[in-house]
């Protein structure tokens, strides 16, 4: 039927690694198996659902539903659902929902459209829809959520302007914001800097995780202890084995067959995101997916590195592997609408975007 057509060229890629996660989390915790299905499921239906519509549809309702993924991300606040010292969760049953996983793609079409449309205070509103949830995602704190957003907008802005005016507002923005450090960043986010810089300063401590998470890696060599095998993630040992350190886990088990894999599958899912910001003959359209390009990238280099000890721990998810629904449901708004944006990128004839 015409109205299901997808871009399987992001569909599947997506698939395999959900499979592989799936598999690895079914082997380190096995309880979660189950839930993270149901999870799946719900994100390919959001993910159908966003792919069958015109994209500029979407788009022309961005500022309502900014608001009201702004109101879920207060909720948090107002009820007191602190979890581990950090507000972001709405519980749900026995889930909770992380409304700032799904502001990503929000805010990221907010401001596409703002950045390139005629409105007369399209200023003013391009400052709401990214200094609003901003500010909220790092008093959540969300150190990891308010980088990847950084980075999306930071496209969009080069996507307009030339690289030597980017390269200065960055270099002006780091030169003000690198003294109030010391204030802005909590007591644990200033220990993990340390901690990068060396985590055998305190091995049983702050060190603790990464120290686990490269021993893992290491441990897997080339064909993996097999699943089920995993010393540090079936013996508990590594922390966080089936969300944040699911590449360790499936270093571990896997070896590095299975890295390989991985790598090769976002390789070409990031591929086939870049060819569609290409072909796109409208700005907002093309934005939005070297955007979304840049933060599923950008979110899946670190994650990796901080397993391998490359970069410090902040908390980011391997996309579409690491346990989780609101990750899940995240991603799915994103390629949903990329595959939408492949779809129907023709100029636009019925719909405009205001």
């Amino acid at each position: 039927m015409k109205w299901i057509k997808i871009d399987w060229q992001i569909l599947t890629p997506v698939i395999l690694l959900f499979s592989l996660g799936l598999i690895i989390i079914g082997s380190v915790a096995p309880a979660l198996t189950v839930t993270q299905l149901v999870f799946g499921l719900i994100a390919l239906f959001i993910f159908i659902l966003i792919s069958s519509l015109d994209y500029r549809l979407i788009f022309s309702l961005h500022l309502p539903i900014f608001f009201f993924f702004l109101i879920l991300m207060i909720i948090p606040f107002v009820f007191h659902t602190t979890n581990r010292g950090v507000t972001r969760w709405i519980p749900i049953g026995n889930s909770t929902f992380q409304p700032s996983e799904i502001m990503k793609p929000v805010v990221i079409m907010s401001f596409s459209v703002l950045f390139f449309s005629q409105l007369r205070h399209k200023n003013l509103l391009s400052i709401i829809v990214t200094l609003l949830p901003s500010t909220i995602i790092f008093i959540q704190p969300d150190l990891g959520t308010f980088l990847i957003l950084f980075v999306g907008i930071l496209v969009i802005l080069f996507s307009k302007y030339r690289l030597l005016h980017i390269l200065g507002i960055t270099a002006m923005m780091l030169l003000l914001t690198i003294p109030t450090v010391e204030y802005l960043l909590r007591d644990y986010q200033k220990q993990r800097l340390f901690t990068y810089m060396d985590p055998y300063a305190d091995p049983l401590g702050n060190g603790y995780h990464v120290i686990q998470s490269v021993i893992s890696v290491g441990s897997g060599k080339f064909l993996g202890r097999g699943l089920g095998q995993g010393t540090q993630s079936q013996l508990r040992f590594l922390p966080e084995h089936h969300t944040d350190f699911i590449f360790a886990s499936l270093s571990e088990e896997l070896g590095f067959v299975g890295n390989f894999i991985v790598l090769i599958l976002f390789l070409v899912l990031f591929y086939r995101i870049y060819k569609i910001s290409q072909i796109v003959n409208e700005p907002v359209g093309a934005a939005f997916s070297l955007a979304a390009l840049s933060m599923l990238s950008f979110q899946t280099f670190v994650n990796i590195g901080m397993n391998i000890g490359l970069v410090p721990i902040t908390g980011i998810t391997l996309p579409f592997l690491s346990y989780g629904g609101s990750s899940l449901l995240s991603g799915a708004v994103f390629l949903g609408l990329i595959s939408s944006i492949s779809r129907y990128h023709r100029p636009p004839t019925v719909y405009q975007i205001k």
